[in-house]
């Protein structure tokens, strides 16, 4: 995917290696290290650029020589492994300074860039081509207190922080629809250099019940000019990656001349072999559009999906006997959404539906429900008594806690807090 499309870096800071941020002190053994040589060596053949990042900010005592040896020592490790380039991560920690950190740095920005320019020093000792990338506590629009062009915490990075280390920046938002040129121009002019895009556009970790299946978009053409470069965090599921990253591709090489919608229907196309059958239904494009439609960003659907809600919308607010062509509209998705799931099942890649299974099972169910309870209106026009449906039961049918506590929430259709209900 990466060879000859433009994409040529990797960034290592997965959640689930304890050692890269909970246990930051601890070096490698030996079959981690192994695993490790494989990951490098599968990067650096494919021309990827292979980062390992250190996450060590929530215990870290910047004036303690054994916690600074401990950090030098895992870089060294790795460095064995032919890793040249490295990142410090300071995201999501309490940036509190002991007594002894506070006497000697003051704030934590000063104590973060006296790490990021030894690591700096060290990686350039060891190879004079590294790169060294430094995520900063404050690493949105939304986190830079009071605002980005005030912030006294960027200020002093961009004052104390060498211009060689690279600062991650995620945009206006942590996951950050739009990302306009104007805020990226700010940002430099406060870090004295150009940030480097580290964009949650997909990544769904924060909610392994979404999947984004839509291109890359959001980021106007110019927005390259003003960046050291890109990292895309994407679906914790690897085989659902396919659209972000050669959409991301596409934006890198065309720039001003990128146009997302054109993007995602090439991506799609490239896409579909993949999703070769082992039964008689064959996965088609337009299975596949249905598919990136209704998992597709953070805050928009795709057409088919905006469509088939808004249907939905007039079947729950006018009479049965007004549908029309509404109820038909409805009917035909709701058989494509179910056909999607079975047609899915008998994919040849097991991977590739392992990653979609448990989506596509949840929007089936839910489709099979809006269709019985569509036919149900229809044929009970008048009815006063509530709808049931012997598949789905109360309490089991979104049951559990987690679905308990979300109803209990004041929120709009949007995800919006509403005002405080009366008592």
């Amino acid at each position: 995917m990466a060879r000859g499309r433009g994409l040529n870096a990797y960034l290592y800071a997965p959640k689930d290696d304890a050692k890269h941020r909970a246990q930051w002190r601890e070096r490698y053994d030996p079959p981690e290290m192994a695993e490790l040589q494989a990951l490098v060596h599968a990067s650096q053949s494919r021309g990827v650029r292979f980062v390992y990042a250190l996450s060590p900010g929530l215990d870290l005592r910047f004036t303690d020589a054994a916690d600074v040896g401990a950090i030098e020592a895992k870089l060294r490790q790795v460095h064995g492994l032919g890793v040249q380039d490295f990142a410090v991560l300071f995201d999501d920690i309490n940036p509190d300074l002991s007594a002894a950190d506070r006497e000697r740095f003051g704030t934590p920005a000063s104590a973060q860039a006296f790490l990021g320019n030894t690591i700096l020093r060290w990686a350039r000792s060891w190879d004079p081509r590294a790169r060294v990338l430094f995520c900063p506590t404050e690493y949105c629009g939304r986190f830079a207190t009071p605002s980005v062009a005030d912030s006294p915490y960027l200020r002093t990075l961009g004052e104390q922080l060498d211009t060689d280390v690279d600062v991650l920046w995620t945009g206006p938002e942590i996951i950050s629809e739009e990302i306009p040129v104007a805020s990226i121009r700010e940002l430099r002019s406060v870090l004295r250099r150009k940030p480097l895009l580290w964009d949650n556009l997909h990544a769904n970790d924060y909610d392994m019940r979404r999947l984004y299946l839509g291109p890359y978009a959001g980021r106007p053409g110019a927005l390259r000019d003003e960046l050291a470069g890109i990292l895309l965090n994407p679906n914790g599921q690897l085989e659902a990656n396919f659209v972000p990253l050669h959409t991301l591709a596409a934006y890198v090489r065309n720039g001003d001349h990128y146009h997302p919608r054109q993007a995602f229907q090439e991506a799609l196309a490239a896409w579909l072999p993949q999703f070769r059958s082992r039964g008689a239904r064959p996965f088609t494009l337009d299975d596949l559009q249905l598919m990136a439609d209704l998992f597709h960003l953070p805050t928009e659907h795709g057409d088919r999906a905006v469509r088939y809600l808004d249907d939905l919308r007039v079947i729950l607010h006018t009479p049965a006997n007004s549908w029309g062509e509404v109820a038909a509209r409805v009917e035909q998705t709701t058989r494509a959404i179910i056909a999607l799931y079975d047609k899915a099942t008998e994919l040849a890649d097991r991977p590739l539906l392992h990653a979609l299974y448990a989506h596509l099972w949840e929007v089936k169910e839910n489709a099979l429900l809006v269709g019985e309870w569509a036919q149900w209106r229809q044929k009970h026009p008048e009815a006063t008594v509530p709808f049931t449906s012997p598949g789905f039961r109360p309490r089991i049918y979104r049951g559990g806690f987690t679905a308990a506590l979300e109803r209990l929430l004041p929120m709009d259709e949007q995800g919006r807090f509403l005002p405080g209900r009366p008592a």
